[in-house]
Order: structure tokens, then C-alpha cells, then sequence
């Protein structure tokens, strides 16, 4: 599935670029003029259009640039939700980086982040915050309020993605996701989990998380919707796809575990779902059957890391024949056994590359044909 773009489209996306550079906020503005009024962004009760998530992130750039920013800072968004979606998007829009952190792990981030960086944050500053701070609440009002327009930045912004840190301090990675060949990694995977414009997505996985951030900037490329549920119970996720009309799911094996137990549970029939993606956690056979058996041969299986992006997927074909398929790579990206050929036929540890970066996994694997079917995890001291 080819992005189809008329010469207007393509005029557009090639000035937010020029404007922009390849970031997620020349995404957000070019979705802005392509769909317009289209619903782009849900988030419990609330609802943002495109043209609307475009303009509230352009006021609140401008608030930021007059009230808070006394200078060129670096943003960071230890946030969720709305919030965290307008402080990328505003930061983008004033050329600044952009750190995305988990709300719940702030002070995780002490002598990590920027001392005198501009904190989005849904609580109390921590101590060894030194620079301006904005509450997540406030956000939404401030990007609500009309503000004079400010002048362009030639700066390009860069996103700043945080491992989870569950064994240690996050590590914070740079990466441009959105340049050429991030470009052509979300296109590659746009085509192959075929997320078309009139999809409403159901994204499990935070928005400071990886694979939240690929979700909205596949979004914002293709016109469909996305319903962000982080942290819902799966009775709520089912509500919201009945309501919402989501045609396709995205979450970790567990969150999807949860969802297919309420389904089993209640006895009543599912909403329909084209595709569900999985990714982050191995994902296994019983599990597969159980989805397959609520929604039918519909699952698919991503592999990638924080500092790769997602560089390869399984479509349902390769995960009814084998749960631990992850399918080949990505378009701009790469893979391969560490002391094999690239390409080659070969098992043992997996390396990956895309978004710029080259990462050796701790997964065991063996990639037949292009292909790769992981087969457990390998002491990282070995």
C-alpha cells in the first residue's frame, strides 16, 4: 500500500519539509492541510482534528516562545497523551530537541537530561531541575489561547528517545526518525502493516515510548486516527474499539493477552480488526491462537529497539506459520548474525540497523531467506 499523494499533497508535504526539515512536525503540518477536519488524535473524551492538533501545537510554540523560553532550550516531555503530542509538535516548530521521558521515572532522569532544559511534567519539579517548568494540565489551555505568529527557525529539531532504564538509569538516544531514511523506514512500515486512511488505530504503547512515537508519525502520514489507550484496563480498550470503530490494534503481548481474556469472558462477539500489531515482548503460539481464534488470521509480529525503530515485521502469513517470526526488514533498514554475511543464511546473535544507528541485539535468531525467526534471548555477557 503506496502513499498516494495528488501534486497539492505533495506541494504541501515538500514545504512543511522545507520549513521543517524531516521531523514530526513537518508530519503534523502537512497532515494539517491534507485532511484538515479529519479526526486525527483521541484521547479519552477528547478529540483533536488534524488542523486542529497543527494549530493548538503553532499556539502553543508561540506561548512557549514569548513567556517561557528566554532562550533556545531543549524541551522535555515527561508527559503523556495530548500533552506530550503538542510539546513534540511545539518543539518542532521552534527547532528545538525534544526529549521524551516516562512521567512515572522523572527523577530517573537526574544527570540524564538537560539541568536547564523546559520541563512538561504531570507533578511537582524535581530538585535537580534547574531550568523553567510548564505543569502537562496546562498545556491544553495554553495551546488554546490566540497568539501573534512568530517567525520561522532554520533549525531542525532533533528527537530525543530514553531506553525504559528497568535495569539502571535511562539512556537517552538521538535520532532524526523522520530524515530520508527514516522517511522510507515509516513508509516501509506504513506498507506493511497497510495502515490506510480510513483506519482508527488503537495504540496500547505510551507516546514517549518508541514504538507510540512511530504509531502517531504513521498516523499523521496516512490520515488515519489514532485512539491512544496507555494504561486502560482491556474492558475500557474494548469499549473504545466498539466506539471508536478501531480497525486496528497495536500493544505488547500482554496488553493483547488482557483484551482477548475480556473478549473470552464477556462471550460476546468482537469488534471486527483487519490487523493487530504486536511487538516489544515475544510473542507465542498459544497466544496467537487465542487472537486468531476472537479475530482470525489478522496478527502481526514488529521487532525493533528504541535506538533502531521498528526495522522489521511479520505479516499474519509468517506468524500463523511460526509466532516467532519478526519477517523481513524494513525498507532503509538492515539485519543480519553477528560474523555472518549480510544477507546470508545464518543463526545467532541478531543485529539490527535503522533510524541511523547500528544495534547488536541479545536475541538469538536465524534469518532463512531474508527472513528472521527469533529463538530466545542470550546472556549479554557472552
Amino acid at each position: 500500500m503506496r502513499l498516494s499523494l495528488s501534486p497539492r499533497e505533495a506541494g504541501a508535504l515538500a514545504r512543511s519539509l522545507r520549513r521543517r526539515g524531516p521531523t514530526l512536525a513537518a508530519l503534523a503540518e502537512m497532515a494539517a492541510h491534507r485532511f484538515g477536519s479529519r479526526t486525527a488524535l483521541v484521547v479519552g473524551e477528547a478529540t483533536w482534528s488534524f488542523e486542529d492538533l497543527w494549530g493548538d501545537a503553532e499556539r502553543l510554540a508561540a506561548q512557549w516562545h514569548r513567556e517561557v523560553l528566554e532562550r533556545p532550550r531543549t524541551i522535555v516531555a515527561a508527559c503523556d497523551g495530548a500533552p506530550l503530542v503538542l510539546a513534540v509538535l511545539a518543539a518542532g516548530r521552534l527547532g528545538l530537541d525534544a526529549w521524551l521521558a516516562n512521567p512515572r521515572r522523572i527523577a530517573a532522569l537526574d544527570g540524564v537530561a538537560p539541568r536547564d532544559a523546559l520541563l512538561v511534567h504531570p507533578g511537582d519539579a524535581p530538585s535537580w531541575h534547574a531550568g523553567p517548568t510548564v505543569a502537562a494540565s496546562d498545556v491544553l489551555s495554553s495551546a488554546r489561547v490566540p497568539q501573534p505568529r512568530i517567525a520561522g527557525t532554520r533549525r531542525v529539531g532533533r528527537l530525543v528517545l530514553m531506553t525504559a532504564g528497568t535495569t539502571g538509569a535511562p539512556t537517552p538516544h538521538v535520532t532524526k526518525p523522520f530524515g530520508v531514511r527514516g522517511m522510507r523506514q515509516l513508509e516501509g512500515l506504513h506498507r506493511r502493516v497497510g495502515i490506510a486512511s480510513t483506519d482508527t488505530v488503537l495504540g496500547c504503547a505510551p507516546l514517549h515510548h518508541g514504538h507510540g512515537v512511530q504509531l502517531l508519525a504513521a498516523t499523521l502520514l496516512t490520515g488515519a486516527t489514532l485512539v491512544s489507550s496507555p494504561g486502560t484496563r482491556a474492558s475500557t480498550r474494548l469499549r473504545l474499539m466498539g466506539e471508536r470503530g478501531v480497525t486496528v490494534v497495536s500493544g505488547v503481548p500482554t496488553q493483547l493477552e488482557r483484551l482477548v481474556a475480556q473478549v473470552e469472558d464477556s462471550g460476546a462477539a468482537p469488534p471486527t480488526l483487519r490487523r493487530i500489531v504486536s511487538g516489544s515482548e515475544p510473542l507465542d503460539a498459544a497466544l496467537v491462537a487465542r487472537l486468531h481464534a476472537a479475530w482470525g488470521p489478522v496478527v502481526m509480529n514488529a521487532y525493533g529497539t528504541t535506538e533502531t525503530g521498528t526495522v522489521a515485521v511479520a505479516t499474519p502469513d509468517d506468524v500463523e506459520r511460526h509466532p516467532d517470526a519478526v519477517g523481513r526488514a524494513l525498507p532503509g533498514t538492515q539485519m543480519g548474525i553477528v560474523g555472518h554475511p549480510q544477507g546470508s543464511d545464518a543463526e545467532g546473535r541478531v543485529w539490527l540497523h535503522g533510524a541511523g544507528r547500528t544495534v547488536i541485539t541479545d536475541d538469538a535468531g536465524r534469518i532463512v531467506d531474508g527472513s528472521l525467526t527469533l529463538l530466545g534471548r542470550l546472556d549479554p555477557r557472552e
